[in-house]
């Protein structure tokens, strides 16, 4: 049973954010937990995500360093764009809106990535053996914090072809939909917004059931082509999840319709 969940976990971990994961299970007296690594690492050479029944009715959802996890963290601090800490310490604080979240035991939330860091967040009111409830901490937490390290990390998910980024107009527009096809974006802006379609207002799951997953898409807000000066990318706020049917529509255009134009065009029809 212990190894269907975390075969489960890792599955789901995969599909939501595109990381392969390998696993273990631990005791600690008579307490059964659950570790997760990087499948290019090892135990000792990378970050280490655990959930584990804390008290009655807790999950504690942890991420460590392993003890020969030096140069994982050299390549972070020499390769992390700020990009990438930017989307890292936003999912952290999708965090910290839910549940008690710890950085090296304190309340702090800058901290810098080391190997004596430690982020823990506890998860309440739960079930703490039954599969379903570690299931849901391992989605609504420990995915999340997974995230966070992979885009630290660099791991690339969905790039665009080489050839379309050879002009510079092209280039923002593959940037456009490398961001939006991040799936660690998709998570981050389904977190913030909901899973409602931001223009139209559907609700995927009134229609289809939850088993099908989520069919909403993330619209990059202005493009990056169509920006009149350099700004700085927040995944908070330039992107919104849309159902297929208006992300297409609102690229109809080009400019493409705005949020509120789309809205006015819905109003009208």
């Amino acid at each position: 049973m212990d190894d269907k969940i975390a075969r489960s976990i890792s599955v789901l971990i995969y599909q939501k954010i595109g990381a392969r994961m390998r696993s273990s299970n631990y005791s600690s007296e008579v307490r059964q937990g659950f570790a997760f690594w990087f499948e290019n690492y090892n135990r000792s050479n990378g970050p280490i995500f655990s959930i584990r029944p804390s008290g009655l009715k807790r999950h504690i959802v942890s991420l460590k360093f392993g003890a020969y996890a030096a140069p994982c963290i050299e390549h972070i601090r020499a390769h992390a764009t700020p990009e990438a800490y930017l989307l890292a310490n936003a999912l952290v604080a999708q965090l910290e809106q839910n549940y008690d979240v710890k950085i090296n035991g304190s309340d702090i939330t800058n901290c810098v990535v080391s190997l004596d860091f430690r982020l823990q967040v506890i998860r309440s009111y739960v079930n703490q053996h039954d599969s379903t409830h570690i299931r849901k901490t391992a989605e609504l937490i420990m995915i999340p914090m997974i995230a966070a390290i992979a885009e630290l990390i660099g791991y690339e998910d969905l790039t665009m072809p080489v050839n379309e980024t050879i002009i510079e107009g092209v280039l923002s527009q593959s940037l456009i939909r490398k961001r939006e096809r991040n799936p660690r974006n998709r998570l981050l802006c389904l977190s913030i917004h909901g899973e409602l379609c931001d223009t139209c207002g559907l609700d995927p799951k009134a229609i289809y059931g939850s088993e099908l997953g989520s069919i909403l898409e993330v619209h990059h807000i202005e493009p990056l082509s169509e920006a009149k000066s350099p700004k700085a990318y927040d995944p908070k706020t330039d992107l919104i999840p849309l159902c297929p049917n208006c992300h297409r529509a609102i690229h109809k255009r080009k400019p493409a319709f705005t949020p509120i134009e789309m809205k006015e065009l819905l109003e009208k029809s």
